[in-house]
């Protein structure tokens, strides 16, 4: 992977991936009928895209889903970048790659081009969520949610290419600026401060 936004949030895709890993054994050993990354959909969550979100480790399947949940508390601390890139202003925070918010400034999201993004990194074929059997990762995102020009993503262990593909969506819905950034950062105003300029 070549792209500028590489090298900068390789290192928190591989540590959140790697200590995820890590911890599905355990999940296994404690549940061996268990499953990780399987699709669930979600109706009551309006603003989940497609409805659905795959869990990070399912005990039991039958008679009635029961679930675990993966979360890192840490961040990899680095100074937040700031400079154009594919044809849009970005804003690079801290985040966590389970827990990552995308923001636009003054524009809102092209429903239907984060759609198309959505199926092929959850693992959408001809509409229904590809399932694998027992414990092992399969590349997917595990879940995006719409509110306004947020977008909240949980990557799961989805490649790189899922959130550096936004930053061009954010670009092509007309955004003047793509903020990246944790949740408990304040969302981007008109005024935001410059960080580092990127490479």
């Amino acid at each position: 992977m070549t792209h500028p936004l590489a090298s900068a949030i390789e290192p928190i895709r591989e540590k959140f991936v790697y200590a995820y890993t890590q911890w599905l054994p355990e999940m296994a050993k404690q549940f061996p009928q268990g499953v990780s990354e399987h699709p669930f959909a979600i109706k009551a969550d309006k603003a989940l895209l497609r409805s659905l979100y795959r869990i990070d480790f399912a005990t039991q399947l039958e008679p009635k889903p029961e679930f675990r949940e993966f979360r890192m508390q840490e961040m990899i601390a680095f100074k937040s970048w700031d400079g154009p890139m594919d044809g849009v202003h970005l804003h690079l925070h801290p985040f966590r790659w389970d827990a990552a918010v995308v923001q636009l400034r003054d524009a809102k999201w092209d429903e239907a081009a984060l759609l198309d993004w959505f199926d092929r990194y959850f693992g959408l074929m001809k509409g229904v969520p590809v399932t694998m059997p027992g414990v092992q990762t399969g590349d997917f995102l595990h879940a995006a949610s719409l509110q306004g020009e947020l977008l909240h993503c949980d990557f799961g262990t989805a490649p790189l290419e899922a959130l550096i593909e936004l930053v061009g969506i954010g670009a092509r819905s007309g955004a003047s600026a793509v903020a990246i950034s944790d949740p408990t950062v304040k969302p981007m105003t008109p005024n935001a401060p410059a960080g580092d300029v990127l490479n």
